[in-house]
């Protein structure tokens, strides 16, 4: 089925390509019934032109990455992604053709030594962290791969076991701990090591190395290098009335560490990646995280954080 090899060999050679493909929003206003994102599309609408461009920027993309890998021998096969739906991978490797969220929802779906590229189809609307090339450089970028003068690399993930059962969702960026609702303060009990601190405050983010340059970043968190084993947290608007302690607000911790967050909030949730996978996390419920969960392989620049500013390593 396979002429894969090793990344670190002498080149990657898939025989089968899994696509995975994001709707766009042209795509989502026009199957709507809801008449106010309709109007989007409306020949007065300011956004009418933008909507209309990414749309055909993401169509062309499409039909580019389709073309070349033919050109090349390489069957393959698209799907259009569903925001938290899962899909089995039965393919060498997979291409998805979006941004972030397209890469992050793809993540969950694949497991064992199958290895992602991202293509950011629209860079004009998308932002495309994950995605190595976009459509002007996809076809050198995969000659690379072929050659093996691009490699992937592992990413960690982070494992969730909420009340003593793993999650079936290993977090690429980040996991949010936060009160359902947005206005409501967030409470729970955080231990790390020897050291456990009652916390009140909008939210807790905790993260791998690959997503510390996000959500967590934004909020004053550590960066680290996207292929580190660490983990970083950080606490979102915490509340410090006068003599509280400023442990665990924010830092990062060894990849064979483990946090572990005992919630105090009726109506808390925990967030995997955005807001499309989210579980309950009521009062008295346990939360351990650790990076035991499956990495993922990705055709990634292993330097791009240091755009965003210096790592911790």
């Amino acid at each position: 089925m396979t002429k894969r090899k090793s990344s670190r060999g002498a080149g990657f050679s898939p025989a089968r390509v899994l696509v995975i493909v994001k709707q766009t929003m042209k795509e989502m206003v026009e199957a709507s019934q809801d008449q106010r994102l309709k109007q989007l599309l409306d020949s007065e609408s300011p956004d009418r032109e933008r909507i209309i461009a990414s749309d055909q920027d993401h169509r062309l993309t499409l039909e580019h990455v389709v073309n070349v890998l033919t050109d090349r021998g390489i069957t393959c096969r698209c799907i259009e992604r569903a925001p938290g739906e899962s899909f089995k991978v039965e393919e060498d490797m997979v291409i998805t053709i979006g941004g972030d969220g397209t890469f992050l929802d793809a993540s969950h779906s694949i497991q064992g030594d199958i290895p992602v590229l991202g293509v950011n189809s629209a860079p004009s609307s998308s932002h495309g962290h994950y995605c190595l090339t976009d459509r002007s450089g996809f076809e050198k970028t995969l000659d690379g791969i072929l050659a093996g003068s691009i490699k992937f690399y592992p990413l960690n993930r982070l494992r969730l076991i909420l009340d003593g059962e793993t999650l079936p969702v290993p977090v690429l960026n980040e996991v949010f701990v936060s009160h359902k609702c947005p206005a409501g303060t967030t409470r729970y009990k955080l231990t790390i090591g020897e050291l456990t601190r009652e916390k009140k405050c909008s939210g807790l983010i905790i993260a791998p190395a690959a997503g510390t340059s996000g959500f967590n970043q934004s909020a004053g968190g550590v960066l680290l290098d996207i292929t580190s084993r660490k983990i970083a947290f950080a606490t979102l608007a915490p509340f410090r009335p006068p003599g509280s302690d400023s442990d665990l607000l924010r830092g990062y911790i060894k990849g064979g560490s483990i946090v572990t967050v005992v919630s105090e909030m009726v109506q808390g949730a925990i967030y995997i990646d955005g807001a499309h996978i989210s579980f309950d996390f009521p009062r008295g419920a346990v939360l351990t995280v650790d990076s035991k969960a499956p990495s993922l392989n990705a055709f990634i620049n292993p330097r791009c954080h240091s755009r965003y500013g210096e790592t911790a390593g």
